[in-house]
């Protein structure tokens, strides 16, 4: 949009009570970037309000006037020292969003330019002479429709950012990433109205721009929360031992926080700080989840090892075959996450199935030379347990010699054929 001005806009005083207005100057009412497309004036009319409460007319003291500016932002009315005793200027800020109709007339000695607020109060601007003042009028109208639509994106985007606080405060970045989307949509079109209305940086871009700082903030807090619920995934996802989803969604967390920061330079967040802190921690633990299968293979080594009687040192080598087991199946498949090397941890695998079959042996020789003397003495009872027992760990000692093939099978194969049914038979050493 455009127009231009019928007069100087710098209308001012002399300093000596000659001018437009009273010890100012027109400039002196705009605001930021505000220009005038249409400045108009009158002498002796001044300006009609009329409202709920009747009709009044303000004019202008002797020697000044009365104007009407047309700006990008509002019409401003203004009467350079008003007549009714205090000799000041008067003035009436009419926002475009605030103007329902406008309206102009001409006659035979003066025209007139009506504003009808939203309040349904009236301002007439008379103006001297026939000169059609439609082109005015125009403008102020194609004027409020701009303002009008950007005021009613940019308040769509008010609503949308404030559910996307809500939700934040609520722990819900999902819809609040929703309701970001919606508001970026709003201050698109807010922004093409604004740029379509006038170039140049006006007030509607400035509008816009506190709404943008606003969703700028929205956003950094969106990726904090995400990152901070995906480091608590994360951090129970490792205490269950599930270090891959657990590095992974470290690593999510990890960008999330990285989006936020990004996002926080040239604005001023509060808590920079805090998040930089908080990605130390991320980092710290992507580190101990990294090495977390190796360290837990060691240590259950090592337990296994310390162990001091038979059926705790079963229990410790399954815990540990397990656990290098996993640490070769994490190195195998993601050797650029995981510390260790393929060919080291398979040793060790084959070492603890050993020593796992050699600690289920222990415990079943041990149940049946107790079976074998609890039938000798005639305790039936005693000696079906002993050798049910026996039994048991025959039978991991040959599954686990199968599976991982750590020594022999069959020879437990025999130990189980030789394990008797009949307690009241004669026993059979079957390791002699």
């Amino acid at each position: 949009m455009g127009g231009s001005t019928n007069v100087e806009h710098t209308v001012s005083s002399d300093g000596g009570g000659n001018g437009y207005l009273a010890g100012a100057t027109l400039e002196d009412f705009f605001e930021g970037t505000e220009e005038p497309a249409y400045v108009l004036t009158n002498e002796k009319r001044g300006i009609e309000h009329e409202d709920d409460d009747g009709e009044r007319v303000v004019k202008p003291g002797a020697d000044y006037n009365a104007v009407a500016a047309v700006t990008d932002e509002r019409v401003l009315l203004l009467v350079g020292g008003n007549e009714d005793g205090n000799g000041r200027n008067r003035s009436v800020s009419l926002p475009y969003t605030e103007i329902r109709s406008v309206e102009t007339s001409s006659g035979m000695l003066k025209s007139r330019l009506t504003l009808t607020a939203r309040t349904s109060d009236r301002y007439t601007f008379w103006l001297g002479g026939r000169e059609d003042y439609e082109h005015v009028a125009e403008y102020v109208e194609q004027a409020i429709s701009y303002w009008v639509t950007v005021d009613r994106r940019l308040e769509k985007a008010r609503e949308h950012l404030s559910a996307v606080e809500d939700k934040l405060e609520d722990g819900d970045p999902a819809t609040a990433r929703t309701a970001i989307t919606r508001t970026e949509e709003l201050l698109e079109d807010a922004e093409q109205v604004a740029t379509d209305f006038r170039d140049g940086d006006h007030a509607m871009h400035r509008r816009i721009a506190q709404l943008e700082t606003r969703l700028s903030l929205a956003r950094i807090r969106t990726h904090w929360t995400r990152a901070r619920q995906l480091a608590g995934d994360a951090e129970s996802a490792r205490s269950e031992g599930e270090y891959v989803e657990a590095y992974e969604t470290y690593r999510r967390s990890l960008a999330e926080y990285e989006r936020a920061i990004d996002r926080s330079e040239g604005v001023e967040y509060h808590a920079v700080d805090d998040m930089d802190a908080e990605v130390a921690g991320v980092e710290k633990a992507i580190d101990e989840v990294t090495g977390a299968p190796l360290r837990k293979a060691t240590e259950a080594c090592e337990a296994a090892t310390d162990a001091t009687d038979r059926e705790t040192a079963v229990d410790r080598w399954e815990r540990a075959l397990d656990a290098c087991h996993e640490a070769l199946t994490l190195v195998l498949r993601r050797e650029d996450v995981f510390d260790g090397d393929p060919d080291p941890l398979r040793f060790q695998v084959e070492w603890a199935a050993q020593k796992l079959v050699e600690a289920h042996q222990a415990v079943a020789d041990e149940a049946r030379d107790r079976g074998d003397t609890a039938r000798e003495t005639g305790d039936a009872a005693t000696a079906r347990d002993a050798y049910d027992h026996a039994r048991d760990h025959y039978e991991s000692a040959r599954r686990v010699a199968a599976e991982f093939r750590s020594c022999d099978p069959e020879q437990f194969e025999r130990a189980l054929a030789d394990l008797p049914d009949d307690t009241t038979a004669e026993p059979v050493d079957a390791r002699a």
